[in-house]
């Protein structure tokens, strides 16, 4: 009975805390396009990319007083006659409900079972100077309500003042073919499929690092050197300061394939953390990542596909590391134009270490987008792991996008553990040789009431497999989830 009442109330305070500029946080397929009618305005960034990525510009000479939208009065404030000086304010409210049936499969203390509700909110400011010098701000706060889960209200959910993004973009010209802009200050960063270093926007306080990066565009390609400090959430209550013990740097590139219909990523991530413990081996990680991604439709078919793949080496302590990941999508959409329905099937690895102590082969995802891959719940990582899934993604009527995922998993390695979403391990690996973990089923429902409010729920169901049963407690897990 009072797991009811929780979760009335959660919902009750969800539609009560809804604000006309709430957009959830949700996958790039799930934003639908404003019709060809209306004036092109820049998708809203969200789930996909940062709020900086938007382009108002398109709104300079037009009689802002005279749109469809209100709210196009904020998106573009000219300083000057020109427009070449102009202000552009932006933010978000999010609020989403989440509710948890034995938790962890039950191992969780002092409680399994919880209703709790998740508040976060965003205010950006963007200044455009001239077309070569650019400010951009964006603070935000993260709350929870009522969560009692393992934990409670750690730093991982609440995070009620601080900066996540602060930096200065300096536009080089470089001919008509080619450009840089430089960028220093607190920044997300955002690299291709962000399976291994992204925002992290559903959860509820995104990654951000402090350092520089400049962006390199050559033709129609855009390669981007970066170095960055790593800002860990210490403080609930203040600003975090970044930290020397958790660079990241590297080299992304990203453009067409001339040679073929595809696109292509290249990159190299580097991470110097000061401690890290892989199985039984501790001390500094050095471990540098070189990958690739390609993508596109095969030929003049309705198939489309992905695959991506990265290495690493270096080491940890004393020993060495040889580690890597491999991933394929195939995707087929059927010709039913009013629904556009897509079917894919999709296969991921991840290498685990081979003994507990010595060298180090468990992969590290690094800094990945949660939530994106790997199952709704969050209870996998990639890291030692193997999984076969697939899904049908469908609109039946304008602006509602429903989705189907099934997800099966296996310990790559049966000497290693299994880890969640967020690197951490989920269960030592250590006492049994079972390799299948289990399987989840995601059901989700996107609706988007106007371009600013988006309604968005999901259920998942994870059902235990060998592994779970064998390392403790092993009741199948429920996640509800509901966000405005």
């Amino acid at each position: 009975m009072g797991n009811r009442s929780g979760c009335g109330a959660v919902i009750v305070g969800t539609a009560l805390q809804s604000l006309v500029f709430v957009y959830g946080a949700l996958p790039a397929w799930a934003q639908a396009p404003p019709p060809a009618s209306e004036l092109q305005r820049p998708a809203l960034q969200i789930g996909s990319a940062g709020r900086f990525n938007e382009d108002w510009s398109v709104l300079r000479g037009v009689d802002l007083s005279a749109t469809d939208d209100p709210l196009d009065r904020l998106k573009f404030i000219p300083f000057t006659n020109d427009g070449s000086v102009w202000l552009s304010l932006g933010g978000q409210a999010r609020e989403r409900g989440e509710y948890f049936r034995h938790f962890l499969f039950g191992a969780s203390e002092p409680k399994d079972t919880d209703a709790y509700l998740l508040s976060r909110f965003r205010l950006g400011v963007d200044l455009h100077v001239t077309p070569y010098l650019r400010l951009f701000a964006e603070g935000k706060s993260s709350m929870a309500l009522d969560r009692d889960l393992q934990g409670g209200r750690t730093t991982a959910y609440v995070d009620e003042v601080d900066l996540l993004n602060g930096f200065v973009d300096v536009m080089i010209p470089l001919g008509d073919l080619a450009s840089a802009t430089l960028r220093g200050g607190r920044q997300e960063l955002i690299f291709g499929s962000m399976r291994l270093v992204g925002p992290g926007d559903f959860t509820q306080v995104p990654h951000t690092f402090d350092g520089g990066a400049a962006f390199v565009r050559i033709v129609d390609w855009t390669i981007t050197p970066f170095w960055t400090l790593a800002v860990p959430i210490i403080n609930k209550y203040k600003f975090n300061d970044s930290t020397t013990d958790r660079p990241l740097f590297g080299i992304f590139s990203t453009g067409p394939l001339h040679l073929l219909p595809v696109n292509l990523d290249l990159y190299w991530l580097g991470v110097n953390n000061a401690v890290a413990t892989f199985n039984g081996t501790s001390g500094r990680e050095q471990r540098q990542t070189l990958g690739g991604r390609t993508w596109g439709k095969i030929g003049q078919t309705n198939l489309d596909f992905e695959v991506e793949g990265a290495g690493q080496f270096g080491s940890v302590g004393s020993a060495n590391i040889a580690a890597g990941m491999f991933t394929t999508v195939l995707g087929y959409t059927l010709p039913v134009p009013r629904l556009s329905p897509r079917v894919y099937l999709e296969f991921d690895y991840a290498s685990g270490d081979k003994s507990p102590g010595g060298g180090v082969g468990t992969f590290n995802q690094l800094y990945p987008n949660g939530h994106s891959y790997l199952g709704y719940i969050d209870f996998i990582g990639r890291q030692n792991i193997i999984s076969a899934s697939g899904g049908l993604i469908m609109t039946p009527v304008r602006d509602l996008i429903l989705s189907l995922q099934q997800y099966f998993f296996w310990r790559a390695s049966d000497r290693d553990a299994v880890y969640n979403e967020a690197g951490a391990v989920l269960r030592p690996g250590t006492g049994t040789t079972a390799r299948y973990v289990g399987a989840e089923v995601d059901l989700l429902a996107t609706y988007n009431f106007t371009r600013h409010v988006q309604f968005y729920a999901g259920y998942s169901h994870f059902f235990p497999g060998e592994f779970i049963e064998k390392t403790g407690p092993s009741q199948g897990s429920d996640f509800l989830q509901y966000t405005f």
